[in-house]
């Protein structure tokens, strides 16, 4: 048994401080919830806190710079997967390295090098995370911390699963965008065909192929520049900050768009509070996870507050980016010390309402779609008529 010192708040908001027996950090963290505290820091006795430091990206620097920002080699149910085959090895009983080796040799391209680097890392007795720090625009930092507080309590199978089931959560979302966003695009890409049938139907494949680029090839080229333009400037937290604050101010898309934060902020907090994590090390990390940049700068301004030894409810709601119902939600769980079983209700309540949010602008754009598309092919006949018109009045 170890010796932890801790940081708490009781049931009326105050600080309190004192050490209790456990075997890990995390049953630390459920002695203090038993007390009726809700715990804010926790760590070894005698032990300093220390800020871990994580090594360079690394890849040339043209990699990072030019290559990795459109195409890092990974994308996320890859690292789903991967995540998953772990925790089902060492929950079964393997070694990290024996169950990294068994990983990699299943996995091939950039994330295939990147666990045998782990492998080799802790074979000489270093750690999955060092090597997870080097490789930023792959692994997110609340991916790196949980493999970190897994590593110093011993729960890595338990940090790698629920990073796992992060993962999987995130997939859900973009299949609930994917799939609404699939007919308004089928439509697009009709309005850009449509006034090219008459070539397939007189006409041969390639002849039609050849007539619709050479009638879109400056606006294919606009589409590619922009895409990668942007893909450029988002590299650059400015750029980013305005258009995460753009985004969430018109009345429907931006309430979508602060819920989605919402959501992906209340599961990350859920995940590191568990996780045993200091209280201000997971609003920092969790704040970053919201994939919104302007309301993650603003849950981090209640930084100083918490660190401060102020509540966590009472510190977000000074900042004004936290919504009312979340932060309904997370006085509940200061009271109850469920803090993680309230922050996931909160998630999967803002899931569906997100969910019904983009179902119900997913109509509304297959609808004006199919106008737009109707709209083109009635221009379409009434020139046609029109030209049969001024023939027959010439002749």
């Amino acid at each position: 048994m170890t010796t932890f010192d801790y940081r708490a708040k009781d049931k009326a908001g105050n600080t309190v401080s004192g050490a209790v027996e456990a075997a890990t950090p995390s049953d630390a963290a459920g002695k203090i919830r038993e007390m009726g505290h809700l715990p804010m820091d926790i760590r070894a006795a005698g032990a300093r806190h220390q800020q871990p430091t994580s090594a360079g990206e690394a890849g040339s620097a043209f990699a990072r710079f030019f290559i990795y920002p459109f195409w890092t080699g990974v994308n996320i149910r890859a690292l789903a997967l991967f995540y998953r085959q772990m925790a089902t090895m060492l929950t079964a009983g393997m070694t990290v390295s024996e169950a990294l080796r068994s990983a990699g040799t299943r996995t091939k391209g950039r994330l295939g090098s990147i666990i045998a680097d782990m492998h080799d890392a802790t074979q000489r007795g270093g750690r999955m995370s060092e090597v997870m720090s080097s490789h930023p625009r792959v692994f997110a930092p609340l991916q790196v911390q949980l493999v970190r507080a897994g590593e110093e309590s011993g729960m890595l199978d338990q940090m790698v699963e629920r990073i796992a089931s992060y993962l999987e959560y995130e997939l859900s979302i973009r299949r609930i965008v994917g799939k609404t966003l699939f007919y308004p695009c089928l439509i697009l890409l009709a309005i850009i065909f449509i006034p090219h049938l008459p070539t397939l139907v007189m006409g041969t494949f390639s002849a039609f192929i050849q007539e619709v680029w050479a009638s879109n090839k400056a606006l294919f080229a606009w589409l590619v520049a922009i895409i990668v333009a942007l893909k450029f400037l988002f590299q650059f937290n400015s750029v980013r900050f305005v258009w995460d604050t753009v985004k969430t101010v018109p009345p429907i898309v931006g309430t979508a768009a602060r819920k989605v934060a919402m959501s992906r902020f209340s599961k990350a907090m859920a995940i590191l509070y568990s996780a045993g994590l200091p209280m201000a090390q997971c609003l920092s990390i969790s704040a970053d996870a919201c994939a919104n940049l302007s309301v993650g700068r603003g849950i981090k301004k209640a930084l100083p507050a918490i660190q401060s030894g102020e509540g966590l409810t009472e510190s977000l709601a000074k900042t004004g980016y936290v919504m009312p119902m979340v932060l309904d939600m997370l006085t509940t769980g200061e009271r109850t010390g469920s803090m993680d079983t309230v922050l996931n209700k909160t998630a999967e309540y803002m899931d569906s309402e997100v969910d019904a949010t983009i179902h119900k602008l997913g109509i509304a754009l297959f609808v004006l779609c199919i106008l737009v598309a109707g709209a083109i092919v009635l221009h379409m006949a009434i020139g046609s008529y029109s030209g049969m018109a001024q023939k027959e009045m010439a002749q």
